[in-house]
């Protein structure tokens, strides 16, 4: 009897280690929780008056970026970061803040649209890298999420021809804190949260590039772009 009862505990015991790991390994969870916004420095922008194009590349529209987070305390954690959705929202709505007018554009080949739209030239927007990194300090409990990123302007003028190109890097770093019983448990069921790591460096790399863009078109010639 007792042995029977031994064993039937010991299946219970692994059943429910199975389905815990299961939980975490089954990508069931949902995608981390992005809210990154716009450096405050943007809205104070003087609007260049010319009419741009903007084009994102789908690789960096659709990115979705997996992190893998293994802890012998906390557990095994699956975290999906949808960088791509809140980068590219980020990078509309910084272009319609310096630019006097601009026409969103889903293909480069329709040629037809973008000669009826008469615009000064295309801003093209791709993503060059994206590197998280996710860390535990073990003696005072604190999560360090850490998020590099590099994107790539690519300025075509009035006849789709490549005139210049910039890249713009930015970090950002972030940091959650167990102060409680009940936030250690929440770190083991749904990870610690390194969101505000990847928020950062889209509110960084937004603004350093709208500097960069009106750096490079203020005050300019749009016949002298790139010269």
């Amino acid at each position: 009897m007792n042995t029977t009862r031994a064993m039937l505990s010991k299946s219970c015991f692994l059943l429910l280690i199975f389905s815990l790991l299961n939980g975490c390994l089954s990508g069931t969870r949902p995608p981390v929780s992005l809210s990154p916004r716009l450096d405050k420095r943007i809205y104070k922008t003087t609007q260049l008056p010319i009419k741009i194009g903007i084009y994102i590349e789908p690789s960096l529209r659709n990115y979705v970026q997996e992190e893998w987070l293994r802890h012998y305390n906390i557990g095994i954690h699956r975290l999906v970061f949808p960088i791509g959705e809140h980068l590219s929202s980020r990078l509309e709505e910084m272009s319609r803040i310096i630019f006097r007018e601009v026409v969103f554009i889903n293909d480069l080949e329709d040629k037809e649209r973008l000669n009826r739209e008469s615009m000064e030239g295309i801003l093209v927007f791709a993503l060059k890298k994206s590197e998280i990194e996710l860390n535990i300090e073990e003696s005072i409990l604190w999560a360090i999420g850490k998020h590099t990123l590099s994107i790539t302007a690519t300025f075509l003028d009035a006849g789709y021809q490549k005139q210049w190109g910039i890249d713009v890097t930015a970090e950002g770093k972030g940091l959650d804190v167990v102060t409680s019983r009940i936030e250690y448990e929440w770190w083991v069921t749904s990870a610690p949260n390194f969101a505000p790591a990847v928020d950062e460096a889209i509110e960084k790399i937004t603004y350093e590039l709208s500097q960069r863009l009106i750096a490079k078109l203020a005050n300019v010639g749009m016949e002298q772009i790139g010269k």
